[in-house]
């Protein structure tokens, strides 16, 4: 799958303080080889997927029913998704809404508030409460959520407003209350309140079930809520923060954690319905110090890969009817092959599905000047890791996972008890079922063989078959990666697909599939230490330039290291933490 995600530029760490890269291998005859092996395996999947999808194979009229009709190369379209199906069918609807919010934003700011906006531009810091960049937003969030929930809005604005001052026991309490009331009572009706207010429930919006995305709005309630309390606790006045993360991590002024700000912060239209998920603290700071990072350039160059996105995804569609097959479930006459097949497909679909969603967010976002994170930072078929995986999968989520939960139960000190709870609560936040509550368990058993394996296998990194142990390890890692992930979205007949997988006529297949998975690993391995060494070459040449602007020192001078430009300049992030 080609590569999606606009590479992150990271500060890099001087050079002598990291070990020195490895030779490349790209022109080796091993991966020359291996070249050879992706020239080969590669179009046969596409074919064999293509052609189980065809019109004249004799299951295809069992899923039919499920297509539609479609604009490429003359086929039928799998819109059998109902997520997906709900969002392409409004798409030139919430892009018109985005459009308008961008515009009016911009309008109002620039005349209306132009005053008030331009005294937060001259002194950020004096200015503090309902910032007038949020008066805007807080009253076209309003028609928005309206609009979209008709008279639901009174359900939306109550649990809201609940959630506005309360102690962090009880924020979690109350919020996971309202998870469990929201999916018991149907998102609730008017009618059950009182026979009188049932006329409302005609009145619903365009999205009726409002329930199904307010699980978004709920973690920046929690978010409002204990950047809030964190402030509370703090006596000095807060400093200006420098970084992406002191934004997320600096409490605001007290005076900033008002009604207006909290309601602009909540349902700021761009990122209402999907997120990627921002902090309170983060959002207001960049009402009062735009991000550097969001440039009309770089903008529109993320618009461009966003329609790329978009068609990469109509062409899936067009030509692989994995979903609808998945959902039919009668996997006796594909072959463990083909099976597979569709099963990947059935994960990638949902990779590129959140990434054009979230995508399509946070590329209004951008043109409304706000920054946020890449929810889908590597493409799902270079991944092996699964620590790495669920960093890079809805990132924003994870990002807010450790900073309101794993690090508050302990962080690293109490890993494996919290990796449990943590998931625990990924379970029930996305869904209330036992499946769910399955598959999160699943996922957190997985990580305790892949931890011990990273710490004990260390001891082997300089040894050079290392690299070849590792894949061995790693093929095993993604089988189980995708069982579990096959198993939590609980398609149709799933487990008739696993046992034509996984039985003695499947056994060929599978060996030749972990053959073929160790050597997408090495390739990935090796795409990993590309980057580093990229990354190693940039440090130094930093390092070079600090020392040749250095002015020479008075022989025998002592070294004062706190005042070294070298240690000024902040670490780098791991090669795993580069965007693909």
């Amino acid at each position: 799958m080609a590569a999606m995600t606009q590479s992150a530029q990271q500060p890099v760490a001087p050079a002598r303080s990291r070990r020195l890269p490895s030779a490349p291998l790209w022109g080796t005859l091993e991966f020359k080889a291996y070249y050879l092996a992706y020239l080969i395996v590669v179009p046969n999947m596409a074919y064999t997927m293509y052609r189980a999808s065809s019109p004249h194979r004799p299951e295809y009229k069992d899923y039919e029913h499920e297509l539609s009709p479609g604009w490429m190369l003359g086929r039928m379209v799998d819109l059998s998704d109902g997520q997906w199906a709900v969002f392409r069918g409004n798409l030139p609807a919430f892009a018109l809404a985005m459009l308008a919010f961008v515009v009016l934003n911009r309008l109002v700011q620039k005349t209306v508030l132009r005053n008030a906006c331009q005294a937060v531009r001259q002194s950020p810091m004096a200015v503090r409460g309902a910032l007038p960049s949020l008066w805007f937003p807080s009253i076209f969030a309003m028609v928005f959520v309206v609009v979209l929930s008709g008279a639901s809005v009174v359900f939306i604005l109550a649990l809201a407003l609940g959630n506005y001052r309360w102690a962090p026991v009880v924020f979690w309490m109350y919020n996971l209350a309202v998870l469990f009331m929201n999916e018991r009572y149907d998102g609730y009706e008017f009618g059950r309140i009182s026979p009188a207010l049932a006329w409302l429930d005609g009145h619903r919006g365009i999205l009726r079930r409002w329930d199904v995305t307010f699980n978004i709005t709920m973690l920046r309630m929690m978010s409002f809520a204990l950047d809030y309390h964190w402030q509370r606790q703090q006596a000095d006045a807060p400093a200006v923060p420098a970084t992406d993360k002191q934004r997320v991590e600096t409490p605001c002024f007290a005076e900033d954690y008002c009604l207006i700000n909290y309601w602009a912060y909540l349902a700021y239209p761009p990122l209402y319905l999907t997120g990627p998920i921002i902090t309170f603290n983060d959002f207001v700071w960049q009402m009062r110090f735009p991000a550097p990072s969001v440039t009309g350039r770089g903008t529109i160059t993320y618009g461009l890969r966003l329609v790329a996105s978009v068609l990469l995804m109509e062409l899936i569609l067009h030509t692989v009817y994995a979903v609808a097959i998945s959902k039919l479930g009668q996997w006796d006459t594909y072959s463990a092959y083909e099976i597979s097949l569709f099963g990947y497909m059935r994960l990638t679909f949902i990779w590129l599905k959140l990434l054009v969603i979230w995508r399509f967010a946070r590329f209004w976002a951008m043109a409304d000047g706000l920054a946020t994170i890449e929810n889908m930072r590597r493409c799902m078929s270079n991944n092996y890791s699964l620590q790495q995986f669920w960093r890079d999968w809805h990132c924003s989520y994870n990002k807010w996972l450790v900073r309101y939960l794993y690090i508050p139960l302990g962080g690293r000190r109490t890993a494996p008890w919290n990796t449990f709870v943590v998931f625990t609560f990924v379970a029930l936040w996305h869904d209330l079922t036992m499946r769910l509550l399955q598959w999160a368990w699943l996922i957190a058993l997985l990580f305790l063989p892949e931890a011990l394996a990273t710490w004990y296998g260390r001891r082997w990194a300089r040894r050079p078959y290392f690299r070849f142990l590792c894949s061995l390890g790693g093929a095993l890692n993604i089988i189980a990666m995708m069982v579990a992930n096959l198993v939590g979205f609980g398609d149709a007949g799933v487990d008739k697909m696993l046992d034509k997988i996984f039985s003695r006529s499947g056994a060929a297949f599978l060996a030749g599939t972990y053959f073929l998975l160790n050597i997408h690993l090495q390739v990935m391995f090796e795409w990993r230490e590309h980057q580093y060494r990229k990354e190693f070459a940039e440090g130094e040449s930093w390092e070079m330039h600090v020392r040749s602007s250095r002015p020479p020192e008075s022989p025998g001078a002592p070294v004062r290291r706190s005042e070294s430009p070298l240690r000024q300049r902040p670490a780098a992030a791991s090669p795993d933490q580069h965007q693909e």
